[in-house]
C-alpha cells in the first residue's frame, strides 16, 4: 500500500515529509493538534489537518461548522493557491457548504464534485472545514454558473441550523489502514470505530473494544459495584439476626389463655374481636366482605332442570354454571338451561361436591379429586386408603378437616397445595361432623349421625376437643360423653366457645374450653323438635339452629346463652344455608306433593316462601350469596333462583 506524504506548518516552519500513517496516528493520540496547517507533498495547498479527508479526522467532533455572516465575506477570487490546485489535490479536501441560509457539511471533495455535476449547490459557496475563506461553488468544480447564481442572500445569516445529508465517501480506516465506506460508524473490515479523535480523551491503540473495560485493570475494579451491593445485603441480614437475638424474651413462646391481662387503651373493646370484625366505639362492630350480597326477595326461578338418576350432590360454580356429582364423574351445567356443558371423568363415583377457595373438591368413596372451579380441570386425585365421610373448612379457609369414619380419624388437609399433613386418629369412634375455629388451633368432632327415616336416633355420643394445627403424636385427644346424638358442632371464631347440637335430646349444649384443652358442658338449651344443624351469622354473634320435624328455626345469643326468635315455618326443614353478608336464611320444604325454599329475613324475621314443582332435598349457594340451587333427590331435578 502506497504512502501519501505531507508537510506540518509548525510555528511557520515547514516539517517533513511525513506519512499520512504517522500523521493519522498522531491525531488519534492527540499529539498532533486537528487544526495544524498541513500540505500534500505534490501542491501548495495549506490546510488543517482536519480538513483532508485521508487523514481521517472524526466530523463528528471539533470545531462547528463555519458560516458567512455577510456577503461580502465571500471572496470574489477565492484564495489564489486554491483556485490553482489540481483537481484531484481539492478532491482530496473536505468542505463546509453555505447555501439558501444553511451550512451543511463537512462534505468531502470528491463527493461535492459529483454532487455540482448533477446539478445541486450551483449558487452554494464553499470553504475549507475550519477555514472562513469562502469562494464560489463554480469556481472550484465548474465553470458553467454565472456570477449571479453564486450571490449570497444578506437576510437571515445569524443562528442558522446546521444539517448534514448523508453521502457516501470512502476512507482509510485509523485501525486497520483499509479503504472503507465512511457511512457506517464501524469499520466493516475490524469493526473498529472509525473516528480516530473523540472529544474528551484519546483511544489507545492498544485498548479493547469496551470501552468501560480499562486495559489491565483488576477484578475489584470491575466488579467493585456488586461486591459493595452484596455486602451490604449480608450486613443488613446479620444485624436483623444479631436484633432479634438480643431481643428480651425471645426464647419465650406466647401463651394463649383467656384470663391473660392484657392492657387496654381508652376506646378499646373489652373482648376481643373476631375475625371480620372491628372495634368501634368499644364496640366489636362486623365488616360485611366485599362483593357479597342475599337472593333478591322475589327471586326469579330458572329450572326444573332434569338431572341423571345416578345424581348425588350438587354445588353452584358461579352465576352461569353448576356442577353435579354422578357416577361416571363431574358433570358441569347450564344455570340457564340446564343444558350440559362438560363432564369430567377422572373424578369418577363423586358423591358430594364442595367448594374450597379457588378449587372444588369432589369426594368420592375413597378418594378425593380436586378441580380449578374455573376450568373445572382436575389438578389432583388424592387416594386415602378408607372411606370418606364429610369435609369441613377451617382456619380462614387454609385447612379443610375431612372426616374418616372407617378409619376413626381426621385428615387434616392444606388448601394451599392441596395436600394432606396429618392424619388424627380417635381410638375406636366413627367421628363424622367437625367445627374449628378461625386460628386453626381448636377443634371439635362427634359421633351422632342423622338416622335414616323412620329410624330412632341413637341414645349415646360422644365429643373430642384436638388441635388442627399440631400432630397428631404431640396432643391429647380429649374426649367428653356427650348424651343425646350430637349430630352438629358450632365453634365460636375465637375458639372461646363451642356449641353441640343434640338431636335426641331436643336441645343444644354450650361448651367451654379449660386450660387444659379439655371441655366442659356449661349450659343446655331447650330447642324445637330433632334440631339437626347450626349455623353461625357473624353479623349479629348469633346460631341459628334447624328443627326437622319441629318445622321452625331458632336463633340463640352467642354472648349470653339464650333464645332470641323462633320462626316457624310451613313444613319440615331438610336443609338449610346463610348468605355471605349475613342477611338471609335460605331452608328447603320438602314435603309429600310438592316442595318450597323459605327465605328467612335474619333483620326482620319475615319468611317468603317460592314455591316449587317438586320437593327440594338440599340448598347450595353461590361464592357471592346472590343466587341459590335447589336439589331434588326424589325427582332428580334442579332449579336455580337469582
Amino acid at each position: 500500500m502506497d504512502e501519501l506524504l505531507f508537510y506540518v506548518d509548525q510555528g511557520g516552519e515547514e516539517v517533513g515529509p511525513r506519512s499520512d500513517d504517522a500523521l493519522r496516528t498522531e491525531l488519534r493520540e492527540l499529539t498532533l493538534d486537528p487544526d495544524v496547517r498541513v500540505r500534500f507533498a505534490e501542491s501548495t495547498v495549506w490546510a488543517p489537518a482536519r480538513a483532508w479527508a485521508t487523514l481521517a479526522v472524526s466530523r463528528t467532533s471539533g470545531v462547528p461548522l463555519a458560516r458567512p455572516v455577510h456577503a461580502n465575506d465571500v471572496a470574489a477570487e477565492g484564495p489564489p493557491e486554491l483556485l490553482a490546485a489540481p483537481a484531484y489535490i481539492l478532491d482530496m479536501l473536505l468542505y463546509v457548504v453555505f447555501e439558501r441560509d444553511r451550512a451543511i457539511g463537512p462534505i468531502v471533495g470528491v463527493e461535492l464534485r459529483k454532487l455540482y455535476a448533477e446539478g445541486k449547490h450551483r449558487r452554494a459557496v464553499v470553504a475549507v472545514w475550519g477555514t472562513e475563506d469562502w469562494v464560489a461553488a463554480r469556481r472550484l468544480f465548474g465553470e458553467t454558473a454565472t456570477d449571479a447564481e453564486a450571490a449570497v442572500s444578506t437576510a437571515s445569516l445569524h443562528d442558522l441550523p446546521l444539517i448534514t445529508p448523508p453521502f457516501v465517501v470512502r476512507m482509510r480506516c485509523p485501525t486497520c489502514l483499509e479503504i472503507v465506506p465512511s457511512t457506517p460508524p464501524i469499520c466493516p473490515e475490524c469493526d473498529e470505530p472509525l473516528d480516530a479523535v473523540t472529544s474528551s480523551h484519546a483511544r489507545s491503540s492498544s485498548s479493547g473494544s469496551i470501552p468501560d473495560e480499562p486495559p489491565n485493570a483488576s477484578f475489584l475494579r470491575l466488579h467493585w459495584r456488586p461486591l459493595v451491593t452484596v455486602g451490604a445485603i449480608v450486613a443488613l441480614i446479620m444485624a436483623g439476626i444479631t436484633l432479634r437475638y438480643l431481643a428480651p424474651g425471645r426464647f419465650q413462646g406466647g401463651e394463649r389463655s383467656a384470663g391473660a391481662t392484657a392492657h387496654t387503651t381508652p376506646g378499646a373493646c373489652e373482648a376481643k374481636c373476631w375475625t371480620g370484625e372491628a372495634c368501634q366505639s368499644s364496640v366489636c362492630v362486623w365488616q360485611k366482605p366485599n362483593g357479597v350480597a342475599h337472593v333478591n326477595e322475589a327471586p326469579s326461578v330458572s329450572g326444573p332442570f332434569a338431572l341423571p338418576k345416578d345424581v348425588s350432590d350438587a354445588l353452584l360454580l358461579d352465576r352461569d354454571r353448576f356442577a353435579v356429582a354422578l357416577l361416571s364423574g363431574i358433570e358441569v351445567r347450564s344455570t340457564n338451561t340446564g343444558q350440559s356443558l362438560d363432564l369430567v371423568t377422572e373424578a369418577l363415583q363423586t358423591r358430594r361436591i364442595h367448594r374450597v377457595g379457588d378449587s372444588v373438591y369432589g369426594i368420592g368413596p375413597t378418594h378425593l379429586s380436586v378441580l380449578d372451579a374455573a376450568t373445572m380441570h382436575v389438578q389432583k386425585s388424592i387416594e386415602m386408603g378408607t372411606i370418606i365421610g364429610d369435609l369441613t373448612l377451617g382456619s380462614g379457609g387454609r385447612r379443610a378437616l375431612v372426616s374418616l369414619p372407617g378409619a376413626h380419624a381426621i385428615a387434616i388437609f392444606s388448601t394451599e397445595f392441596n395436600a394432606e399433613i396429618d392424619r388424627i386418629r380417635f381410638g375406636d369412634d366413627n367421628v363424622g361432623p367437625v367445627g374449628a375455629d378461625d386460628a386453626g388451633e381448636r377443634a371439635l368432632t362427634t359421633t351422632g349421625v342423622l338416622p335414616v327415616a323412620g329410624l330412632n336416633d341413637a341414645q349415646g355420643g360422644a365429643v373430642y376437643a384436638f388441635d388442627p394445627s399440631r400432630l397428631g403424636t404431640a396432643q391429647d385427644r380429649v374426649r367428653a360423653s356427650m348424651l343425646g346424638n350430637p349430630v352438629a358442632v358450632l365453634m365460636s371464631p375465637d375458639g372461646v366457645t363451642a356449641w353441640v347440637v343434640l338431636r335426641q335430646k331436643n336441645a343444644i349444649a354450650e361448651l367451654a374450653w379449660l386450660p387444659s384443652g379439655g371441655i366442659r358442658q356449661e349450659a343446655r338449651l331447650e330447642t324445637c323438635d330433632q334440631p339437626e344443624q347450626v349455623e353461625l351469622v357473624r353479623k349479629t354473634r348469633t346460631a341459628v339452629v334447624r328443627c326437622n320435624r319441629g318445622r321452625a328455626l331458632e336463633v340463640f345469643h352467642l354472648d349470653r346463652p339464650a333464645l332470641e326468635r323462633h320462626i316457624a315455618l310451613p313444613g319440615p326443614a331438610s336443609d338449610m344455608v346463610i348468605t355471605p353478608d349475613g342477611e338471609q336464611a335460605i331452608v328447603a320444604l320438602p314435603s309429600d306433593a310438592d316442595g318450597a325454599l323459605a327465605f328467612v329475613n335474619l333483620s326482620s324475621f319475615e319468611v317468603e316462601v317460592v314455591q316449587l314443582t317438586a320437593p327440594p332435598s338440599r340448598v347450595r349457594l353461590a361464592p357471592d350469596g346472590t343466587s341459590v340451587l335447589a336439589l331434588s333427590d326424589r325427582v332428580k331435578s334442579a332449579w336455580v333462583l337469582r
